[in-house]
């Protein structure tokens, strides 16, 4: 192993799955404020939005950081698939059947037990009759969330899986990586530099408010809404570069206490997504490829990270429905993340690895 590289040679040697556990379950903890309080009341006390003054969220954050993980993985994917072909189906069966199996229980059995009031199939008809097929469809099609101010409207914040939205954005990124491979861009390793530079100075920009000022003035649909284009863009590039450079760039410890420094200093600066895609991806590599604490075999009986982040919103809204009289955010996620656990280890065994062996 070479120790002055940030990656070494024994490449596969990674905390990649224990990093994707512990940042899907930090997206759960941070649902369980969003979904005991509220979006409004979320912003006073989700630490991360308390540190930051509203700037980002703990889940936020996690998500963020998936995707420079996702920008390492996936465009050593594509360079390691035979074609197209064989890389889109690969992602197409890492993605899909997960997704379109929560998406479903989604509105066959966790919809109706936090609807009907009273159990019988009449109910559960009126609540499956109520479904706009055609535009849920299209949202599973998609990638997208189910429509929000449909579903749970008697809990402090509404929605019957909230926390897919995001998935919809990774796979575009999936697909952003052949196109630039079709166009030439990835043949030189400076034009994946050179679009990670034009990506960062717009979600600069953005972030000091000098373009996409409002969301809900963006359109959204089967491209999504494009205010999100350059955080999420800016973040799988900045994995997708550690990749491209990773016999370039020097393991330091005064790099990483400096990343370190400033990636805490963020908060006070209010330039979180200025300073994070540079200290944080540093961070991130640094304690994947940490010679001396490594776990490659964490996932050694499933990779449970993605079935606990489909599972978690739409299991928290059940269990705040039902004991949420009697909990607060910290007992809220000790009651309902080993439940979110069970559902993620019946995915990856059910679903998400039969899946993966059709490979």
């Amino acid at each position: 192993m070479n120790k002055h590289l940030l990656i070494p040679d024994t490449i596969q040697q990674n905390n990649f799955d224990l990093l994707r556990f512990l940042l899907a379950s930090s997206v759960i903890f941070c649902h369980c404020y969003a979904t005991y309080y509220g979006w409004e009341q979320f912003v006073n006390n989700e630490p991360f939005m308390k540190w930051s003054g509203g700037k980002i969220s703990i889940g936020s954050a996690a998500v963020n950081f998936f995707f420079v993980i996702s920008g390492f993985l996936i465009v050593r994917s594509f360079e390691n698939s035979a074609n197209f072909w064989v890389y889109i189906k690969k992602r197409i069966l890492r993605i899909y059947p997960g997704f379109i199996v929560v998406f479903v229980l989604s509105f066959l059995v966790f919809g109706p037990i936090g609807h009907m009031k009273d159990i019988n199939f009449t109910e559960y008809q009126n609540f499956l009759k109520a479904i706009p097929l055609k535009r849920e469809t299209a949202n599973m099609l998609s990638l997208q969330s189910p429509l929000e101010q449909r579903y749970f409207l008697q809990l402090p914040q509404s929605g019957l899986n909230n926390s897919l939205w995001t998935i919809h954005y990774e796979f575009i990124c999936y697909l952003m990586v052949p196109v630039l491979a079709w166009l030439g861009l990835t043949k030189q390793k400076k034009w994946v530099l050179i679009l990670l530079l034009i990506s960062y100075l717009l979600l600069c920009l953005q972030t000091l408010g000098y373009i996409f000022p409002f969301k809900q003035s963006l359109s959204g649909g089967i491209i999504g809404n494009p205010y999100y284009y350059p955080r999420f863009f800016t973040y799988f590039l900045c994995g997708s570069c550690v990749y491209v450079f990773r016999n370039q760039i020097p393991r330091n410890i005064w790099l990483a206490l400096v990343a370190l420094l400033s990636f805490v200093l963020s908060f006070k600066l209010n330039l979180i997504d200025v300073i994070w895609p540079v200290s944080g991806t540093y961070l991130l590599f640094y304690v994947a490829y940490h010679h001396k604490f490594i776990f490659p075999k964490f996932a050694k009986y499933g990779d449970l990270s993605y079935g606990i982040y489909l599972y978690g919103w739409p299991l928290q809204q059940l269990v705040l429905l039902f004991w949420g009289t009697y909990l607060n955010v910290y007992t809220f996620f000790a009651v309902v993340f080993p439940i979110v656990l069970l559902f993620a280890i019946l995915s990856w065994n059910v679903v998400e690895n039969p899946a993966l062996k059709l490979k």
